[in-house]
């Protein structure tokens, strides 16, 4: 071999190994480098996974609502209307766990969701409070979201106008029904009454009519035929610490007030027996007596799904649980607690 002649020459199989070996180590770094970017991600997205469920999990815990020191306002003495009764339609029941009715319920805990209509039977007529179940409740529910539908199951008791029926009743003994709000499981049973007088609030009536997603069973029952509906308006009187009400009778037995947060019409209802028991119908408010006496909202997906305001929500939470500590005779009924609803007859 000459001098200054390359050990190798281009081309040789010598210098193609050489290259070939420097290319594949290249490549061997180049793929850890890559296993490290991807190992370095999935640590990344795993710590944000963890980090998402431990935020969710949170909302999941007890955390008692601020309330001021002020005990509260005094509600009027009940009025004591002789003929006035007061009962519970039970229309149908969703089993669920506690801890998705309340921040800080148990997540083991079964709780039942009651789905019913309440009824005051008055000298000058029947009235429902909500209309509960409908003969067609297991279709309704398939109007809600697929996530509550996972969450629960549902069974069917005694559809509002079956319960009518059974004491020899039917939609022209009704004076009317009020409606506390219009998601699913309070207007269902409407489907069944389309010739009774239907209250509900103009606030109420544009967010059913609108595309907000619990409206949607009363967008449908209402494309399938009118209802009679009534506009329902509050005077300038005030009621305890409701600024404004409506007295259902004029004689202070039956007295709506409004409470917007849970959709922008919702309304609570005061109930006064002759024996001067004294009951307020808060609708979903809240769902459960927990949620008044703590008090203590709904955990963030529920809230997510459900209400309108959430922040109105604390505010009337609040407000009832100082209503409840001035005025402790008073029994404060969510529209879907079973565990309150046996303080009340069963019609």
């Amino acid at each position: 071999m000459a001098v200054g002649e390359p050990a190798h020459s281009v081309g040789s199989p010598a210098a193609n190994s050489i290259t070939v070996a420097r290319r594949d180590a290249e490549q061997d770094r180049g793929a850890a480098r890559g296993y490290l970017r991807l190992h370095m991600k999935i640590r990344i997205a795993l710590l944000l996974v963890v980090v998402l469920l431990a935020a969710l999990a949170w909302t999941f815990v007890k955390r008692p609502l601020t309330v001021p020191k002020a005990i509260g306002p005094a509600l009027p003495s009940p009025a004591s209307i002789e003929g006035v009764s007061f009962s519970v339609i039970r229309g149908a029941e969703m089993k669920s766990q506690e801890g998705f009715a309340v921040r800080g319920g148990s997540l083991t805990k079964p709780f039942v969701t009651a789905v019913v209509a309440f009824i005051v039977e008055h000298p000058r007529g029947h009235l429902l409070i909500d209309a509960g179940a409908g003969r067609q409740v297991t279709e309704h529910l398939k109007t809600t979201p697929l996530l509550l539908r996972a969450l629960a199951s549902l069974t069917v008791k005694a559809p509002t106008l079956d319960a009518l029926a059974s004491r020899g009743l039917g939609p022209r003994d009704l004076r009317g029904v009020v409606l506390t709000h219009s998601h699913w499981d309070h207007v269902s049973g409407l489907e069944d009454l389309r010739e009774v007088p239907v209250w509900i609030t103009p606030e109420e009536l544009a967010h059913a009519r609108s595309d907000d997603e619990g409206g949607k069973l009363y967008r449908q029952l209402e494309a399938h035929g009118q209802f009679q509906l009534q506009e329902l308006r509050f005077s300038g009187d005030s009621y305890g610490p409701f600024a404004a009400s409506h007295d259902f009778f004029g004689d202070g037995s039956v007295v709506l007030v409004p409470m917007p947060g849970h959709t922008p019409g919702s309304i609570a209802v005061f109930v006064s027996l002759p024996d001067g028991k004294r009951f307020l119908v808060i609708g979903d408010t809240s769902w459960t007596r927990e949620g008044v006496d703590w008090p203590a909202e709904k955990p963030w997906l529920a809230r997510r799904m459900v209400d309108f305001d959430a922040a109105g929500v604390r505010d009337q939470l609040v407000l009832l649980h100082q209503l409840q500590r001035a005025n402790p005779e008073l029994v404060i009924v969510p529209a879907h607690d079973p565990r309150v609803h046996v303080t009340i007859a069963t019609f």
